[in-house]
């Protein structure tokens, strides 16, 4: 990640950018536990009213140690809104997911996404891994583990090919995790959604149209 992309998508914030009916803006960028690693609140104006939107952390990236993106803290409603599946949503995936090569974004309170998940959806073809996956995300893992009374983070990763033979690559696998989640879920009319998106996908990868 180049660090110019960054600042230049801070700036842009800082000065609020309209999304549909709302203005989405940022606080200044906060440093991290290191030089490369920085801190962006996010927030959405409507007339006088401030809402906090989510968090975003981001690391520009070091020697031998790739860039990323983590979105967290994020609110499920805004403005008496939903935020997942939105225009805002879209936006904001759009913005954070051209600058980096890898992301990590929370679903806690994507119920959507924890229903398919939990019914055994492979995380691409979830909602939210299939938001990610239009936007050239081709390797998903799932960071939710139930531990006892303790959780782990609810939150996918999801990462880009890094040549067209490791796209292929991660294509077969989603096609041979699609059929194991085919042959054991009862419910048609979310086999029928997660068909579809993988075809979509099919698409999209073997064009390398994002």
């Amino acid at each position: 990640m180049r660090r110019e992309d960054f600042y230049s998508l801070a700036e842009k914030l800082g000065e609020g950018i309209r999304v549909g009916e709302v203005v989405l803006l940022a606080g200044k960028p906060k440093p991290g536990r290191f030089s490369e690693e920085f801190n962006l609140d996010l927030f959405v104006e409507n007339g006088n009213l401030k809402r906090p939107l989510l968090h975003a952390k981001v690391f520009l990236g070091r020697r031998e140690y790739r860039d990323w993106v983590e979105l967290f803290g994020i609110s499920g409603e805004v403005f008496g809104k939903t935020y997942f599946g939105s225009e805002l949503e879209a936006f904001v995936l759009d913005s954070f997911s051209s600058l980096t090569g890898r992301i990590f974004v929370e679903y806690f309170e994507d119920m959507e996404t924890v229903r398919e998940l939990s019914a055994g959806v492979p995380p691409a073809l979830s909602r939210l891994g299939f938001e990610l996956a239009k936007r050239g995300f081709t390797w998903f893992k799932d960071w939710y583990f139930p531990e006892g009374l303790m959780e782990g983070g609810h939150k996918l990763q999801a990462e880009k090919a890094v040549n067209d033979e490791k796209r292929k690559r991660h294509l077969e696998s989603l096609k041979g995790d699609l059929q194991t989640f085919l042959d054991k879920c009862g419910e048609e009319s979310l086999k029928e959604r997660v068909v579809e998106r993988f075809k979509i996908l099919e698409g999209l990868w073997k064009r390398n149209s994002f």
